[in-house]
């Protein structure tokens, strides 16, 4: 099975004990599907990234409109253009920044396109639509972004205080983090400590991970039942 999908499948299976709603797991596969952004085959990406962040800069500068989401765009950009494969877009550090920076991405577009009246469920769906042709694969795209829009609009989202931190910067990071677990299962490994320790991490810390997972996930689902 080719990595992106082992990965998308991965981040569904790691997020779903702890975010139940269609539009967390919608997150955490954009955010599994990022860290690969690194790679030299990705530079395509790269520069659709900036050049998006770039433009959506300029447009929102030149129309007096918060221009946060372009900045963060290129800032991501440059991250992934100066990590090596495997390096600083895998690790802890990595992880959380990107995550931040997705997570005030998602807060500030619901923010700024509720102020045009639109539907949660709108504005959910287009941030989807958005990230997803972004981050997601070209093969996984279609299915992905059908099984994610039907979902926003056929099942009812909290109602109460549902955009917060917890519910955006949760799956976004559980995703990015399920896919350096999965990478420290590939024999070269993942620079986790990066920039502090070079030294690559293997299975022994991706089976560590797992078992704390499996651990959290049973008291995240003991609360339910």
């Amino acid at each position: 099975m080719p990595s992106y999908k082992k990965h998308a499948i991965f981040a569904l299976i790691f997020t779903l004990p702890f975010f139940f709603n269609i539009f967390s797991l919608a997150l955490a596969v954009i955010g599994a599907s990022l860290p690969d952004f690194d790679h030299d085959l990705k530079k395509k990406n790269i520069s659709i990234l900036f050049i998006t962040g770039f433009l959506l800069t300029v447009i929102t500068y030149l129309l007096a409109l918060p221009y946060t989401v372009g900045i963060i765009l290129m800032d991501m950009a440059l991250i992934f253009y100066l990590s090596r494969h495997r390096g600083f877009t895998h690790s802890l550090m990595g992880l959380i920044i990107l995550s931040l920076f997705l997570t005030i991405l998602v807060i500030s577009t619901y923010f700024f396109m509720s102020t045009w009246g639109l539907d949660k469920e709108v504005i959910f769906a287009l941030i989807v639509l958005f990230l997803g042709v972004l981050a997601v694969n070209k093969r996984i795209i279609i299915p992905f972004l059908f099984i994610s829009l039907l979902g926003i609009f056929l099942i009812p989202l909290p109602a109460y205080n549902f955009l917060n931190l917890y519910n955006v910067f949760g799956p976004i990071f559980l995703g990015f983090l399920s896919h350096s677990i999965l990478d420290m299962f590939n024999p070269s490994g993942v620079e986790f400590l990066r920039p502090f320790v070079a030294n690559k991490f293997k299975k022994p810390l991706g089976l560590f991970f797992i078992v704390v997972w499996i651990l959290l996930s049973f008291y995240s689902l003991s609360r339910l039942f």
